[in-house]
């Protein structure tokens, strides 16, 4: 069964990249004429502190640029990500991260003599000329960030380093999507299968165990066979992040990653610490499989099978958009236009081809509209998938639609907030609208899997790149044989006296891409505990909760990440969220241990 061929994907079904520019020549013709713009900023060099109206217009010309720049890196990389292996979109993103790194040493002047003047000075030019006012986050946040902005001449010199920071992950990115092949695995009905990613996790939900092991070592035989050389690229990613930490005298990469957004550390292993409190649940949930699935141990190709058997069902694309679009009507009509519009204007590039970037993403692009990659493979992960992705482009929209273009993009740390929200509305609807008992079953397994997944696996994961960093920042020597057995260590301690490690298990670090984006993970499991309150609110039919929540959709970056979330109604500083999340997922254990009594009776 071979992959579809980019030719062969309807038009309608592929994303439409001449709404950034019309051809690759028009591209260029920008890319030159950014490049051209650049020695303008330097003009401005020395006169900030002159009057507020010359601050105004220095930071608007960075902006103006910095927002050209947008358009030109999407382009590039949405095309490189259709096809890896095309040598002139390769070239055209290496030339575009080569003008961020040169627009970014023209403008790294900026911030330093800003600091120059005090703070008193800051807030009264912020005061005295109203242009500002989109530039206010912007300003805060470097008064904030005083202690760790170093001279002009040494911020010229990070932003020299900008491209290089980013071989490890660019090094990893072409071999994880271009360079590997997995060969086949066998189907439980005799057919012979190229395993892709995206057939991998259908695969792993076969009923057949010796398919689920096949497609499981298979799969990981390249990583394990190329692990020295993966050790080594995580080992140089963590170095990046240890000396950008250093350089900008944070005491930790985790405090680089986390106080620029003012989010204190105790969010980061306060999540941790509750996540062990609460690993019973967990252990509960793999003796129970280990029970229903007939089996001596539980490896980790056995996670992921339904334990309740339904018939084989392909979800079609359109049936799945009609469906995803009902589930949102909670949300009101004018979120529902924006999707059906984003559904029907080719913003999603949807099918699985060769050489096309794995897995599935969101990119917002100020002033055109946000695109989506799919790898759609027609499972019921996959609807999910793109509810969820959904989620980012419609938080991307709002938030472009209603803000200016400086706090227009929202952070890492809620964005993955509208996509799990996202998920819970497509689950309730799901739910509400089954009368077969079995389905349901099915249903509130796939909940209990979304929690695993992404607040006990995202926060192993996260426990796992805080150990690597602590190992890096203390310079003992970060080995690919530490790394194996560290996560061997933490993937057992987090399953369970039920789950049995294996060769592949131990190499399962060396597969996750979000690894060479520092303290990004934790953010799936805090963003999930926090969508699970708010849709819970939405659910109810508050529409006081509904409006907070989309105003929260429309409010980009122009708060704090904690509290935009508060305002929306959820404290991540706070017990309450994370105990109510740990208590929904006791329900569902209690509820699937007597639908599956009940179905074995």
């Amino acid at each position: 069964m071979a992959q579809m061929t980019r030719d062969a994907v309807p038009e309608s079904e592929r994303w439409d990249l001449t709404h950034l520019f019309p051809s690759a020549e028009a591209w260029e013709a920008e890319r030159q004429a950014v490049q051209a713009a650049l020695p303008d900023i330097e003009a401005f060099r020395g006169t900030l502190g002159q009057s507020p109206q010359q601050l105004l217009a220095a930071l608007s010309l960075a902006d103006q640029i910095d927002e050209r720049l947008e358009r030109l890196f999407a382009y590039a990389m949405l095309e490189r990500d259709e096809d890896t292996r095309n040598t002139a979109a390769i070239q055209r993103y290496e030339q575009v991260m080569a003008l961020v790194v040169a627009a970014g040493r023209a403008t790294a002047w900026i911030q330093p003599e800003l600091l120059t003047l005090t703070d008193e000075q800051l807030r009264g030019f912020l005061d005295a000329e109203p242009g500002l006012e989109p530039f206010r986050r912007l300003i805060e946040r470097t008064i904030r960030q005083r202690p760790h902005v170093r001279s002009a001449e040494v911020e010229e010199v990070l932003a020299e380093t900008a491209e290089m920071a980013q071989t490890a992950s660019n090094v990893f990115t072409f071999f994880d999507n271009a360079d590997i092949r997995f060969g086949t695995v066998i189907d439980s009905d005799g057919t012979e299968i190229e395993l892709t990613k995206a057939r991998y996790l259908r695969l792993l939900e076969s009923r057949d165990r010796r398919v689920r092991r096949d497609a499981y070592e298979t799969l990981h035989a390249p990583y394990h066979a190329h692990r020295n050389t993966l050790g080594a690229l995580l080992t140089a990613s963590n170095q990046r992040d240890a000396f950008f930490a250093r350089v900008r005298r944070y005491n930790s990469a985790l405090e680089a990653a986390l106080k620029p957004e003012n989010i204190p550390l105790e969010v980061y292993t306060n999540l941790i610490d509750t996540v062990h409190r609460y690993l019973p649940l967990l252990h509960r949930y793999v003796s129970l499989r280990k029970r229903v699935l007939g089996l001596d141990e539980v490896h980790m190709y056995d996670l992921y099978v339904p334990l309740v058997e339904m018939p084989k069902r392909t979800f079609d694309y359109q049936e799945a958009t009609d469906t995803v679009v009902a589930a949102f009507a909670p949300l009101g009509e004018r979120y529902v236009n924006a999707v059906s519009e984003g559904l029907r204007s080719r913003w999603i590039d949807v099918h699985e081809t060769p050489g096309k970037r794995s897995g599935g993403y969101n990119l917002g692009v100020y002033g055109v509209h946000p695109y989506v990659l799919l790898n759609w493979g027609g499972t019921l992960n996959d609807v999910f998938t793109l509810a969820h992705e959904l989620g980012h482009a419609m938080h991307s929209h709002f938030s472009a639609e209603n803000q200016p273009h400086p706090t227009s993009s929202y952070t890492i740390f809620v964005a993955e907030v509208a996509s799990t929200f996202n998920e819970a509305l497509l689950r309730a609807y799901l739910l509400e609208r089954s009368t077969d008992p079995r389905e349901r079953a099915y249903l509130v397994n796939d909940a209990l899997e979304g929690i695993r997944t992404t607040i006990f696996r995202q926060t192993m994961f996260a426990e796992f790149e805080l150990l690597t960093h602590q190992v890096v920042e203390a310079n003992e020597g970060l080995t690919p044989e530490r790394m194996m057995n560290e996560y061997t260590r933490l993937a057992t301690m987090y399953h369970g006296p039920d789950f049995a490690a294996d060769d592949q298990l131990a190499v399962e670090w060396s597969r996750v891409p979000h690894f060479y984006r520092a303290f990004y993970v934790y953010q799936y499991a805090t963003g999930l505990i926090a969508a699970m309150a708010l849709a819970s609110a939405v659910l109810s039919g508050d529409e006081q909760a509904r409006d907070r929540y989309l105003a929260f959709l429309a409010a980009g970056s122009s708060k704090d990440s904690l509290d935009l979330l508060r305002d929306a109604g959820v404290d991540l500083t706070t017990a309450a969220p994370y105990d109510a999340a740990f208590a929904t997922m006791e329900e569902y254990l209690n509820t699937l241990e007597e639908a599956l009594s009940e179905t074995q009776a």
